[in-house]
């Protein structure tokens, strides 16, 4: 009995049943004008058909990588090999023939080319499984960011890309000429997600950031994927860390629990996860690279990428737990909306989030006091009377309880899920200082 068309992961669930299944030409291997060997790729990755007729072989001639195919027949299992079933004797049919050579070879297991190269073909790249796979992980992975914030109560918001001052002062912001004004793309929606916390209390964002970094690094991009949260009402920064533990826990439990299997393809070992991460202050970070590498980094105020691997691995070695919180930063180094550590006024309430030798989140208590945060934009030799900071400082003016929130890489996030080399490999179509194409 026919019973339709199928996808390529429900063969096995059709066993001895005629069915049709369709999709992009992968490979064909014609052994001889007996015998060839189809293997057809669609949504859900490979299946493989044998044709067994000279006529229908016949149809496949000068069909190349990318032809729109269908077969249908009998589904065989075949437990010894590696599609474990497939179409037999199949009947085929061509809906388009692509007679265009592929300009790389995706059939094999590996894409066998340079990273350039594989950019440059992106829309070729993306059809191999292997980058299907990638991303189809990032889905997942977003799934559950997006649902862990749903199940805690939090509201979804969607804040502009284009705006009127800079979230972070520097060199890294891009200015564009909106109709004869100068206007910037967005890095985060910092003071946005503030504003809304008298309102919905819990929210957060997915969306598009932009920082103009001139570092050609397997960790940076000039446009990537930002998860924002902020929420308001806690006791303590111990309260801060332990919500974005429990989010990091939720995100890679369940999307392990979902993709078990496609992240074993990915060749992914598992995070080595703890309730409570490991926790280490800046200071104690120096002087524990220093110890144990010579290497010297005692008082600068941020963390150099070689402390970052160094505890990331010492974490994973002594504790079991490939996250690593580290907190205490200078005050010194801290930005103007955050808040100083009242028993320590040396130190912002501020701590990173590493994950697999790189920080993926930064997360920090916010000031909400008025005065204070005047003075503090005042003493970072800002005007607070700027007409774009009015804005901001207004929903301080007409009070703000006591609030904190996280800013996350998503790319960094999937790229460590999956040991990737590279940050553009979770990236569909990566941005960096030589590229905006395609």
């Amino acid at each position: 009995m026919f019973k339709g068309m199928i996808l390529s992961d429900e063969l096995k669930n059709h066993i001895w049943e005629e069915v049709e299944v369709r999709g992009l030409l992968h490979v064909l291997r014609v052994v001889s004008p007996n015998l060839a060997f189809l293997i057809l790729r669609d949504r859900h990755g490979l299946s493989q058909s044998v044709l067994e007729d000279p006529a229908e072989i016949e149809k496949l001639e000068w069909c190349l990588f990318g032809s729109v195919i269908s077969t249908k027949w009998t589904v065989a299992e075949m437990p010894k090999w590696k599609f474990r079933c497939e179409v037999q004797k199949a009947k085929v049919t061509v809906y388009r023939k692509i007679t265009y050579p592929s300009p790389i070879d995706i059939s094999k297991d590996e894409i066998h080319a340079d990273g350039e190269t594989l950019l440059e073909n992106k829309v070729v790249t993306l059809r191999h499984p292997r980058q299907m796979n990638i991303f189809k992980v990032a889905w997942i992975i977003e799934k559950y960011m997006r649902r862990f914030f749903e199940e805690n109560d939090f509201t979804q918001i969607n804040t502009p890309k284009i705006i009127g001052f800079p979230t972070e002062w520097g060199s890294e912001v891009f200015e564009i000429d909106y109709f004869d004004r100068k206007a910037y793309l967005a890095q985060s929606p910092q003071f946005y997600k503030q504003m809304m916390i008298p309102v919905f209390e819990r929210v957060y964002e997915i969306g598009r950031a932009y920082r103009a970094e001139k570092s050609n690094t397997s960790r940076h991009l000039t446009e990537f994927l930002w998860l924002d949260m902020e929420m308001w009402f806690i006791d303590s920064f111990d309260d801060i860390i332990e919500m974005t533990e429990k989010f990091a826990n939720y995100t890679v439990q369940k999307t392990r629990e979902e993709w078990e299997n496609l992240l074993l393809a990915l060749w992914a070992t598992k995070p080595l996860l703890q309730g409570k991460f490991p926790r280490i202050s800046v200071t104690e970070l120096h002087e524990l690279m220093f110890k144990e590498t010579w290497e010297d980094h005692r008082g600068e105020r941020d963390l150099a990428p070689s402390e970052e691997k160094f505890i990331c691995e010492y974490s994973a070695k002594n504790y079991w737990c490939d996250f690593v919180v580290v907190n205490w930063f200078p005050w010194s180094d801290a930005k103007f909306y955050h808040h100083q550590n009242e028993q320590d006024p040396t130190v912002a309430d501020r701590a990173d989030l590493l994950f697999r030798w790189v920080e993926i989140i930064t997360l920090t208590q916010r000031e909400v006091n008025y005065e204070k945060l005047v003075a503090q934009i005042s003493a970072q030799w800002h005007d607070p009377e700027q007409p774009w900071l009015k804005y901001y400082l207004d929903a301080f003016k007409y009070w703000m309880p006591d609030e904190w929130g996280f800013g996350l890489w998503i790319e960094r996030f999937v790229q460590k899920m999956i040991w990737l080399e590279n940050i553009k490999e979770a990236e569909l179509f990566p941005r960096d200082v030589q590229r905006i194409v395609p």
